[in-house]
């Protein structure tokens, strides 16, 4: 067998090998839904609350735009129809005036008010610059669907600019 001859069946063994793997693609998509949290019956709205803040806190982790992709998970789907798809979700939290909660540097959470199937939350965000606003979430326990007795997100709001030193 000549050298010529063996270099290309060693490579195409190896390109064998290769195409019979999944892709870095498919990969990457199921590294995705492995990583990121989801809505889930034994999650309490202050949980589903930290999930998002702490997701946002670093948005790009463990890929881009992360942060934004598991608040959407977790907004609730008369929330979605306003603001989705994703790609337009994406550029809505990060524009005027949700941006700060981007890579936001700390936070803070008033107690939960729970109202029958509604829940209440306050963040108060400090951006790294100093900045700092009081953030409202307003969550729903699901009635029926493929999400029933999960809380999601609603409507999220600034209530106020803050001092970044306030706190509740």
């Amino acid at each position: 067998m000549s050298h010529r001859f063996k270099y290309a069946a060693i490579a195409m063994a190896l390109l064998g090998w290769a195409l019979a793997l999944p892709s870095t693609a498919a990969l990457g998509e199921k590294a995705k839904d492995m990583t990121l949290p989801r809505p889930s019956v034994e999650l309490a709205p202050q949980d589903v609350v930290k999930i998002v803040i702490t997701a946002l806190s670093r948005n790009d982790e463990p890929y881009l735009n992360a942060g934004i992709e598991t608040t959407f998970a977790f907004a609730s789907p008369a929330n979605k129809v306003n603001t989705g798809p994703l790609d337009r979700f994406i550029r809505m939290v990060k524009g005027p005036p949700y941006g700060i909660m981007v890579d936001h540097a700390s936070s803070e959470f008033s107690e939960v008010v729970l109202a029958g199937n509604k829940a209440y939350q306050m963040v108060h965000l400090t951006a790294p610059d100093g900045r700092a606003v009081i953030f409202a979430f307003r969550l729903s326990k699901q009635q029926d669907g493929e999400f029933k007795d999960m809380w999601m997100t609603d409507a999220v709001w600034p209530v106020a600019n803050a001092m970044p030193e306030q706190s509740f």
